[in-house]
Parts: C-alpha cells; structure tokens; sequence
C-alpha cells in the first residue's frame, strides 16, 4: 500500500530521489503539505462519493489520495513523465477507482468524449489561466471546478466590473460559471516553497446556459476585441472587427452602451447585450 507522508518535504525528496527525478521547474511544481489544507480543498467539492473527477498535475498524487478516499473515481492528466511513471507503478497501481493519463493536459484534454463531474488541479502558474481559458470555451463544463493557483489569479477570475483585476479573463470564467474566492494558502505550505502565495476558487455552474453552443466562438471573440487595448474606448476597440462607422453606432446605440465607455466598465450583463445588438 503507498503510504507516503505527503506532509514531510523528506519523504517526497526520498522518494524523488529513490526513482532518479528532479522536479522539473518548466513545470512549474510545487508540492501542497499540510493535509489539513488538502482536506480543505477536497472539502470545497462538496459530496464526491461515487462522482467522477478529472485532476490536472496531481504530481505525486497528494489530494488524489484524498478524493479517493471519499469515494471518487480519479482520472489524473500529467505531463511529467516521471511522475507519471510513480503514480502508475507504485502509487495507485491496484486502485480501480484511479485512470492515469500521461502528456500535456491541453492536449490530452481534447480527446476526452464526456464531461466529468468536477475538474480539479493545483495548477502550475504559468499556464493556469490558460487552462482554465481552454477548458470553458471548448464547452467541458462540470457542475463545479475547484482550483489552486497563483492568488492573482483567482483575483482575476472572481473580479467585479470597474476593479483592477477585471479583465475579460474575469468575463469568460464568469459567464457559465458562479466563482467564489474560497481561502488563501500561504507559501509556507509548500515545497519548494514558491515566491508568491495561493488561492483556492470554487468555481460552481450556473443552472441555466447564456448562450447557445454555436453562440460562443462568435461571443469569445467579441470578448477579445472589447479588451484588445484595454485603455482605449469600446468604439475603438470594436472598430477593429466593425468597420462601418454607421454601423458599429447604431450597434452600441441598441446595446445602451456609451461609445466612449471602456470594456473594463461592461457588466457580462452589458457585454452578453452588446453581443445580441451585432
């Protein structure tokens, strides 16, 4: 039975070590100790006896371990080979409620046919927002995704109009989903331990679909242009992609939208309005 001390830095340089890796920086890999923390953020799930879960960059498997425990079946995506190689040889090997799949999660995710119950990841903070970014507009939305990244981040995705940290990140994350800041997780807590502290966000479904399935590829780009130059107003913003002056007035004249208003002012509200006036 793999009954690794996932709280003592120790044991996983042991165990590191026992198989020839070194944690790989490109990577960005940082291992979460406290199991009180890890059991926080299982908690954040809700009831997940008998759900299925998707868990991105488990490295050596520390809150897999936890969600297995309650009940859940665990499809784990790595891109670290070796990792990969402990968490299928050693780790979980006889635990049938585990699926192991090996490569770049961006990739991999892309051949999956069905939608899990929740995603789930201590994501790495480099590509954090891009993965949440892909996830929802390929449509892969789970009744609930709990994430720790960088505390920026999440800042980001749970930000008001009119706020710093608004931005149209903020927008595409909140438009099929109701996200919530859950707790902060001090640096302290991991290993290595990193330069910036992080977060945890519960990011839960909205029960009703603001758009049709063929509606979102044309409202993600309008989402691109609205904050393509973020200090410049929606008309010269929009101008780019609504060539026709006449037009593009009439447009905003419809969507009760100011033409010299700045996208970081647009409520989803305002932007999902200004979508049905094109």
């Amino acid at each position: 039975m793999w009954n690794l001390n996932y709280e003592k830095a120790k044991e996983i340089i042991d165990v590191l070590s026992s198989h020839g890796f070194a944690m790989n920086k490109k990577f960005g890999q940082n291992f979460l100790l406290p199991l009180s923390v890890r059991e926080k953020i299982v908690g954040c799930m809700g009831d997940i006896e008998g759900s299925e879960i998707f868990e991105i960059g488990p490295g050596l498997g520390a809150i897999t371990s936890v969600m297995l425990k309650k009940g859940a079946s665990v499809k784990a995506f790595e891109i670290d080979h070796g990792f990969a190689e402990i968490l299928r040889e050693e780790a979980f090997t006889d635990e049938p409620g585990f699926t192991l799949v090996e490569g770049d999660a961006l990739k991999t995710l892309k051949a999956e046919g069905k939608c899990p119950d929740l995603i789930v990841g201590n994501l790495p903070y480099n590509v954090g927002s891009v993965m949440i970014g892909d996830i929802i507009e390929r449509g892969m939305l789970s009744r609930k995704m709990v994430f720790t990244l960088q505390k920026e981040v999440v800042e980001r995705i749970c930000a008001s109009p009119s706020s710093k940290d608004y931005s149209s990140f903020s927008v595409l994350c909140q438009l099929d989903y109701v996200p919530s800041y859950a707790f902060t997780i001090s640096r302290s807590s991991f290993y290595p331990q990193p330069n910036v502290d992080s977060a945890v966000v519960v990011m839960t479904k909205k029960e009703e679909n603001l758009l049709e399935p063929e509606e979102r590829s044309n409202f993600f780009m309008l989402l691109r242009s609205l904050f393509s130059q973020r200090r410049k107003t929606i008309k010269n913003n929009l101008s780019r992609i609504i060539a026709d002056k006449t037009e593009l007035a009439a447009i905003l004249e419809r969507a009760g939208i100011d033409e010299k208003e700045r996208a970081e002012n647009l409520s989803l509200e305002d932007i999902l309005r200004l979508y049905r006036s094109i």
